[in-house]
Order: structure tokens, then C-alpha cells, then sequence
């Protein structure tokens, strides 16, 4: 996808996006559960986020206890609900989101492991509940990404109980501090053309859908600053860093081959959307596309063929951040 050289241009660039957002929705707005991010795409990039010797911890400095319910405010595919109720504490939880693609993700992944979590499709900007509803309030990757986070933050402090917590995770790196290509056997002929094109397609949808067009709400690096203005007490602010490559062998076998099957699915599901768009005819070819996705798929068969690999080493980094704040 395209990089900004510097703070002041990205600044420069996410304000003209918003702009143009602004002026003309109906052609810049893309159901985000389509273009940008499917449920497959979000489920992959959520499942290795945070370690499962870290969860316990992250439970804790969210205040969890027996008897508690908590409501996810933005929930994608449930990644967070589910962490919050999968630990010893025994809660009850409600995801809530907008996009009716990943509440139903959310309730198939819910269903199978019987997690007490119902998921609903809702508005953050008018939340379905009675005030005073919720012990805990929770949210990822959201207040960076709504158009109005002090009304969302309203509806927040009103369904939560006097006393009640609420949490964000920020990421506060939006491209991966620390990216390589990694160093592919010479058997994988195809890596180079592989990696060609899928800089190309990203290039490609990040035209057809800008990424700081849907980064428009609180810059992440004041989400602290926010909660405060918001009237929050106690805040509390805690490390959770990222790291993820396939080569890592702190990785279970089943979860690896977990990730290749939801990477394959969700880029194929990916390409296929942005093809169905007219214009995507000024920017490449079916034949093109045709080979991406076969390039994809010889890709994703060798790592499924080797999964105990640990040698390439085509990993990233990114730095989030996990905000635990009390509302009276």
C-alpha cells in the first residue's frame, strides 16, 4: 500500500481523503466488511494479536470479575469479546457492530465454542441498551476509525454502571514498524513475481479505497488525551506490542495452518470484491488478477506443506496500546 514520507504529508493526505469523503460519500464509501477489511481479513489479523500467555493479563488490567457484563462496542468478528469471556472470570458479554458481515462471523465462531456472547448488528451512535447496563465498556481499534468519537463515547458513558470501566485497544502504528520479504528457498520461484503483484493490487485498492479514509476519527497518539477530555478517572495505559511471522515456533502448528487458510481465503475474497468494480478495469486485467490469485494459492500450498518452517522469516511488528479508564 502507498507509504507517506513524512508525518506532515500523511497529515496532509488523511485531511484532503476526509474532504473528499465528505463531499462525495456515495462514490468514496466502501462497506468496510467488503473492500477493506472482510471477515476473514480481520479474523486472521486478530488471532495471533495477543499471545495466550498475555490474555490472562489483559483480563486483568480490564477489571474483569465473576458476575460482570460487558459490552464490545465495534466488535468486527468478536476477536476481543471472545478474550474477555474465555478466561476463568465467569461474565456474560454483547458484541455490537454495524457491519452485518462480521456479526455473523462473530455468531458461528460463538456458537461453536458456546461462549456466553450475544452478537448484534447495532450503532455505536445509538447503542440498543438501557443506561447503566454494562460493568465494562469495551472497544479495538475503534476511536481511530469513526467519524464522531466524542458521540460514540457518550453512548459508552451511558450504558455503562457508575464506577464501570472503559477500554481501547489503539494501535499506535498503522504500517508495520519492522516489514521483510523474508528469505524464500530457491525452490519458491514464484516468491518475486508473488510479491511484485501484491504490491501492485495494494497500491490498487488503496486508490480505489484510501486506508486514511477510513482512519477519521481521534489520532492515535492522543486516544489518551481523549479519555481524559471525556471525563474518564484512573486511566490506565498498558503495552501490547505485536510481532507475527509464520517462521515464529512460539506458534502452534494447528494456528499456522489456521492463519494460511484464512489469508488465502480472505485476499481471494479481497480480489474478487474490487474486480466486481467498473474502474478497476483502468488500473489491471483479469488475466492479471488470474495470476495473482494463482501466485497466491502456490504460495500459501508451500507453507501449508512446510509448516514446522523456521527459517524465512517474512515477519512485521506494529506497537498498540491497551486504555483502561473508570467513569463516575
Amino acid at each position: 500500500m502507498r507509504s507517506f514520507a513524512s508525518r506532515a504529508q500523511r497529515g496532509a493526505c488523511r485531511q484532503l481523503i476526509i474532504m473528499i469523503v465528505g463531499k462525495d460519500m456515495e462514490k468514496k464509501e466502501k462497506k468496510w466488511s467488503v473492500y477493506f477489511q472482510n471477515p476473514d481479513f480481520l479474523e486472521k489479523s486478530r488471532m495471533l494479536l495477543i499471545p495466550e500467555d498475555m490474555k490472562p493479563l489483559v483480563r486483568k488490567w480490564c477489571g474483569l470479575k465473576d458476575g460482570m457484563r460487558i459490552l464490545d462496542v465495534g466488535c468486527g468478528t468478536g476477536f476481543f469479546t471472545r478474550l474477555m469471556v474465555e478466561g476463568d472470570e465467569k461474565v456474560t458479554a454483547v458484541g455490537v457492530d454495524l457491519e452485518e458481515p462480521f456479526i455473523d462471523y462473530a455468531k458461528k465462531i460463538a456458537t461453536v465454542r458456546q461462549l456466553p456472547i450475544d452478537f448484534i448488528t447495532g450503532d455505536a451512535f445509538n447503542l440498543p441498551f438501557e443506561a447503566d447496563s454494562f460493568d465494562i465498556v469495551t472497544s479495538h481499534t475503534f476511536f481511530t476509525n469513526i467519524p464522531d468519537p466524542e458521540r460514540a463515547m457518550a453512548e459508552m458513558k451511558r450504558v455503562v454502571r457508575p464506577g464501570g470501566k472503559i477500554v481501547s485497544v489503539t494501535p499506535m502504528s498503522y504500517a508495520s514498524s519492522a516489514i521483510v520479504t523474508g528469505d524464500w528457498p530457491e525452490e519458491c520461484t514464484w516468491i518475486k513475481e508473488f510479491q511484485t503483484l501484491y504490491y501492485q493490487f495494494y497500491h490498487i485498492y488503496n486508490e480505489l479505497d484510501p486506508f486514511f479514509s477510513h482512519i477519521c476519527g481521534v489520532k492515535p497518539e492522543e486516544v489518551p488525551k481523549f479519555f481524559s477530555k471525556q471525563g474518564l478517572k484512573n486511566i490506565c495505559i498498558y503495552p501490547l506490542g505485536k510481532v507475527f511471522s509464520l517462521s515464529n515456533a512460539a506458534i502452534s502448528k494447528e494456528d499456522r495452518l489456521k492463519y494460511i487458510d484464512l489469508y488465502q481465503s480472505s485476499e481471494e475474497k479481497k480480489l474478487d470484491a474490487f474486480m466486481l468494480l467498473p474502474e478497476m478495469s483502468e488500473y489491471t486485467t483479469p488475466g492479471r488478477a488470474e495470476r495473482f490469485r494463482e501466485l497466491l494459492a502456490a504460495k500459501c500450498d508451500w507453507l501449508r506443506n512446510n509448516p514446522d518452517e523456521n527459517s524465512i522469516w517474512e515477519w512485521e511488528g506494529d506497537s498498540n496500546i491497551l486504555l483502561v479508564g473508570d467513569y463516575y
